[in-house]
């Protein structure tokens, strides 16, 4: 008995010191929660580092600059040198290298006043390409907002596995010790506390694929976060379904604010604003110049030396293209067909994301169902084991039916939580096809 007793207390104690060993870290680790994550994500990702330049440079592009006219400022210098002859009424005059300086500088204003609306029409493509870059970046935001939380999610998933077998080997290490206890006593075969020291070391081995997998959750999440990838232990969470998502509402929401559709939408009106600006070719031109020009030409080996001009100008220009090889009438007739494709694209992103919801909302009732199930299992699992424990500790119930009560628990709460993740992962879903995840 004494021996025994000696076994259990070491037992007892090598189980403190591996929970204390294994909690400390966690404790040493400051925690973090979902929305830190998302917020070290947005500020760090790449590819939204990536995105937000895109957008950056649609609004470089979206300026004054169809309206405002152009300022061309010119300067040169030439120097010649060249023989002539001249005869005139039977006499010859000849001069040999003949130097001459010619010096130009001018400044040309040019500003079109009408273009057909061409510069309207290509101010507002550029307010719309702006619009698309926004949605873009808000699209970008929503993905990776969803990466981040499946990873986040898959994390107190693995972590909750790990507990589970923990506690299962937990379970196994004292059913060894109560199985070696009794074999030195005479009360069970050695056949039993060596199956007991076979589960023993299933469940260590399983214990530290479970380990394995948390930290491959964990290096995932810090990826998307860029982040030290090392890091681990700092999601102490749980995984919270919301309210049961209504499909009317969120359909009613998709065709609203689903971010896709947003930009197939602006996509069809780039594509009127393109016909509009092919049609602005029809139209004549107005244009209004104005500058001043200096030349100076220094000749002094010829009758005349110097030659200067120099003085201001300014006017109106008009002018239409009457005939350019029915090239207008071509690019008129390519953005009408282009207008069409926009509008069928459009149809066609409305129709798929209509498609996915139904799909995607169907899996989502059927997740929360098998959720109901798995949560009800692994409560009978948990209560029959604690029974099983009784029963095994008072010798009624066999190592071997003891291990199938184990092992029906453990499956139980990995049905479970595997369950609820799905579960969660399909709301997550839905929220992003519905446009509401950024708000969520």
């Amino acid at each position: 008995m004494k021996s025994r007793l000696v076994n259990q207390l070491c037992f007892v104690f090598f189980c403190f010191c591996f929970l204390l060993a294994s909690l400390l870290p966690a404790v040493a680790q400051q925690h973090i929660t979902l929305e830190q994550c998302i917020e070290k994500a947005l500020e760090s990702n790449y590819s939204i580092k990536i995105i937000r330049n895109e957008q950056k440079i649609a609004e470089n592009n979206f300026n004054y600059e169809p309206f405002l006219p152009t300022l061309d400022l010119s300067a040169g210098q030439r120097q010649t040198i060249s023989d002539s002859k001249t005869t005139t009424e039977g006499t010859d005059r000849k001069v040999n290298n003949a130097r001459s300086d010619a010096l130009t500088a001018g400044v040309a204003l040019n500003w079109r006043l009408f273009d057909g609306m061409e510069m309207f029409m290509t101010r507002s493509r550029y307010r719309e390409m702006l619009l698309i870059g926004e949605l873009n970046t808000r699209l970008a935001i929503e993905n990776l907002i969803v990466q981040v939380s499946s990873y986040y999610f898959d994390v107190i998933r693995q972590q909750s596995k790990l507990d589970a077998a923990r506690h299962s080997l937990d379970l196994s290490g004292a059913r060894y010790a109560e199985a070696r206890d009794k074999y030195m006593l005479g009360v069970l075969s050695g056949l039993e506390a060596q199956q007991a020291k076979l589960d023993l070391n299933a469940d260590s081995s399983n214990y530290m694929k479970q380990k394995e997998l948390l930290k491959s959750a964990y290096i995932s999440l810090n990826m998307i976060m860029n982040t030290d990838l090392q890091q681990d232990l700092y999601v102490q969470d749980s995984i919270i379904l919301r309210d049961p998502l209504i499909y009317p509402q969120l359909k009613e929401k998709m065709l609203q604010y689903n971010t896709t559709l947003a930009v197939a939408r602006r996509d069809r009106k780039v594509s009127e604003i393109d016909m509009k600006i092919a049609r602005a070719a029809l139209f004549p031109t107005l244009d209004f110049g104005a500058g001043y020009n200096y030349s100076r030409t220094k000749s002094p080996d010829v009758t005349t030396s110097l030659n200067r001009n120099n003085g201001p100008y300014w006017g109106f220009s008009l002018g239409m293209n009457i005939f350019n090889r029915l090239e207008n009438r071509r690019k008129i007739k390519n953005a009408r067909l282009e207008v069409e494709n926009a509008d069928l694209s459009y149809q066609e992103v409305e129709q798929q994301l209509r498609a996915d919801l139904a799909q995607l909302y169907n899996t989502y009732e059927n997740n929360l169902q098998i959720v109901n199930f798995e949560q009800e299992s692994a409560d009978v699992a948990f209560d029959n084991l604690d029974a099983a424990i009784e029963k095994y500790k008072l010798g009624t119930l066999s190592g071997l039916e003891f291990r199938e009560f184990q092992r029906s628990y453990i499956d139980a709460v990995d049905r479970e939580v595997s369950a609820i993740y799905q579960a969660k992962i399909s709301e997550l879903s839905l929220l992003l096809i519905s446009g509401q995840i950024v708000f969520m």
